[in-house]
């Protein structure tokens, strides 16, 4: 006679959880400004960047709340990068067209810098989106409640053509584009990795280019063109 076996449940396979990464805040940010100046916001799934870190799907909501609450961290941590440079800029002890050119030399200077930054810019700015307003609230105010006067001066004085903000705005920004499109850059003949002096003259080439419309008549300008 057999005896008959007890009867024991199945166990089901433990599923193993990805290690969390022992990543600080900065790193993820780092990373994360990667992946959404690759992939924009839509395309940027959590999943995606926490498969890609080695971590748990879980990863970002633990850490930052949400998706949109990581995009404002990754803005915030890009921006950081711009807004010291431009403060030290924009205290130059120096006349209104001497400032605004250290500004613009310094804004792009910085482009080339942080390229993933303006490249999150040139998407989000052409949506109606919180973002949109996010990204003009912690940045475009900010950069246009310093350079509005030092241009309406200048516009007074008849040193810079008088032109509409968001004209001004765009001439300011707009450019920093040529430093941060690497792929068509390089169709076009730039460097695939330019080295820190071959960034340096583009910056200033775009600067010259740039600060020749804005103020056609300064003098003593450092031309790199002519």
């Amino acid at each position: 006679m057999v005896e008959s076996q007890p009867n024991r449940k199945q166990r089901r396979p433990v599923r193993t959880r990805a290690p969390q990464a022992d990543l600080t805040d900065s790193e993820v940010l780092r990373h994360g400004l990667d992946f959404f100046s690759e992939l924009g916001y839509e395309g940027a799934s959590v999943r995606e960047f926490a498969k890609r870190l080695g971590v748990n799907h879980n990863f970002i909501n633990d850490r930052f709340g949400s998706k949109h609450n990581f995009w404002q961290a990754v803005v915030d941590y890009a921006l950081e990068d711009l807004r010291a440079p431009l403060a030290v800029a924009f205290a130059v002890d120096a006349d209104d067209a001497e400032k605004l050119e250290m500004v613009v030399r310094t804004f792009y200077s910085v482009a080339a810098n942080v390229p993933q930054m303006h490249r999150i810019l040139a998407a989000e700015c052409v949506l109606n989106s919180e973002r949109v307003d996010y990204i003009y609230s912690k940045y475009t105010a900010s950069l246009l409640e310093r350079v509005e006067p030092i241009a309406e001066r200048l516009m007074e004085s008849g040193r810079m053509p008088r032109i509409p903000i968001d004209i001004l705005f765009t001439a300011l920004s707009g450019p920093a584009l040529a430093l941060t499109q690497s792929e068509i850059a390089r169709r076009l003949g730039r460097a695939p990795q330019p080295s820190a002096a071959e960034w340096e003259q583009l910056t200033d080439c775009l600067s010259e280019l740039v600060l020749r419309g804005l103020l056609p008549a300064r003098s003593g300008a450092n031309s790199t063109t002519s």
